[in-house]
């Protein structure tokens, strides 16, 4: 990206040493166009006018006027509900969750935590791949409320960020939700209020966050194993949740033990740009912007099918955060572990479609556990509800939080941040 930077600056530098070897008779030429270009921009807001739009600036307009088509043939379809499912599995011995989404289970996504957390770092947490999630919302109703009202864009970037809260000794979730839009755009500053007063009343993302919802409690389905696995076993889950590292988080967790000073946990953010020629969404998270994620439109709304839509996602990454807790109390409590599956289904109604008169909503979220082990149907359902008890996401879902977002009406550099 630097040498990207580097060539960028040398090539400005060319044109400029170019310009100043043409005659002055040329240059007054120049001049005279550019003045009656700014005369002919009518209603156009001058101040931002001067950002000229790059080819990449043309790309993501004509986007937009695709993506409008696209929108008004959606609404004169029948309007159907998109069922979500997602699938997590507790992956044996190294306890990473993988996540599949899609109507054929064709995305992966993984979580895992960092090393002081009983984790591998192998992929981020669920608390960084929501705010990922949430940028990617963002960005897509942005997308979609400037093809409805036919406001001009040349880029669009999400700096999402959250200052999680502890709302008990045992439950802290990402809380202080807040973003800024960098935007270069030709129009007023007014009118990209108007935009971000549209994205936030439509948004099914932002609406699930910012309202209570309601989710189904822990269904458990549960087959006993034998206390004693075959000489011969590979390690699996068991092992995970008995190593020596897990105790990091354990002994955080111990009934009835000493609580530990409560800790305030770092700022998460994330950085969604949409490319100019796909609207494919593209985001960076967690610390030092180490991942990536990409995010595709629904495909009657220009997507290709090159990755999950953003509202299976994250449904996906609120499914990641409880198999997680089931790790982990499962280790606090002495429970033995030797398959964990959750699944999560949710309907979203339609968000385009003839008579279709209010945004698009998730309905009804319902969890299905699947848990072998060799501990009893007690055990596991005590289990169950202290996952229920101090699980941040699941609980996040359950309650309303603040959610604010801030226009910058210019395009978006790094030192911006």
């Amino acid at each position: 990206m630097v040498l990207l930077l580097q060539r960028h600056q040398r090539n400005r530098l060319s044109m400029h040493v170019t310009f100043r070897k043409h005659s002055l008779k040329v240059a007054a030429r120049l001049m005279l166009a550019a003045s009656l270009s700014i005369v002919a921009l009518g209603g156009i807001d001058i101040g931002h006018a001067a950002e000229a739009p790059s080819a990449d600036a043309s790309a993501l307009r004509d986007h937009l006027k695709a993506k409008k088509q696209a929108i008004v043939a959606a609404q004169k379809q029948d309007a159907v509900p998109t069922h979500l499912h997602a699938h997590v599995i507790a992956e044996g011995r190294s306890g990473v969750r993988r996540l599949r989404i899609g109507d054929k289970e064709q995305f992966q996504w993984l979580s895992d935590s960092p090393r002081n957390g009983a984790g591998f770092n192998l992929a981020p947490g669920s608390w960084e791949s929501l705010v990922a999630m949430l940028s990617s919302a963002v960005a897509d109703e942005y997308v979609v409320q400037a093809a409805l009202k036919d406001i001009p864009l040349d880029s669009l970037d999400i700096v999402f960020t959250s200052i999680p809260q502890r709302k008990s000794a045992t439950l802290a979730y990402p809380n202080n939700l807040s973003y800024e839009a960098y935007i270069q755009s030709p129009v007023s500053d007014a009118k990209l209020e108007e935009l971000k007063a549209a994205v936030h009343a439509n948004s099914s993302v932002i609406d699930l966050v910012t309202q209570p919802h309601q989710v189904s409690p822990l269904a458990i389905e549960y087959v006993q194993t034998p206390a004693q696995r075959a000489a011969n076993s590979q390690p699996g889950l068991r092992d995970f949740i008995t190593e020596e590292q897990v105790p990091v988080t354990k002994g955080t967790l111990k009934p009835g033990g000493p609580k530990p000073a409560a800790t305030e946990p770092r700022t998460l953010i994330a950085h969604t740009r949409v490319e100019p020629n796909t609207g494919l969404r593209q985001t960076w998270l967690g610390q030092d912007n180490y991942f990536q994620a990409l995010h595709d439109s629904a495909p009657g709304l220009l997507g290709r099918g090159l990755a999950p839509t953003v509202e299976e996602n994250l449904l996906g990454v609120v499914t990641t955060c409880p198999t997680h807790i089931f790790e982990i109390q499962a280790a606090a409590r002495g429970v033995l572990l030797d398959k964990l599956e959750l699944t999560a289904d949710a309907d979203l109604s339609p968000r385009f479609g003839k008579n279709v008169a209010t945004p698009a909503r998730y309905g009804f979220i319902t969890y299905k556990v699947k848990v072998e082990s060799p501990n009893s149907a007690a055990d596991i359902d005590g289990l169950a509800k202290a996952v229920e008890e101090t699980c941040p996401l699941y609980n996040l879902v359950k309650d309303a939080q603040k959610l604010e977002g801030k226009i910058v009406h210019h395009a978006y550099v790094a030192e911006a941040r």
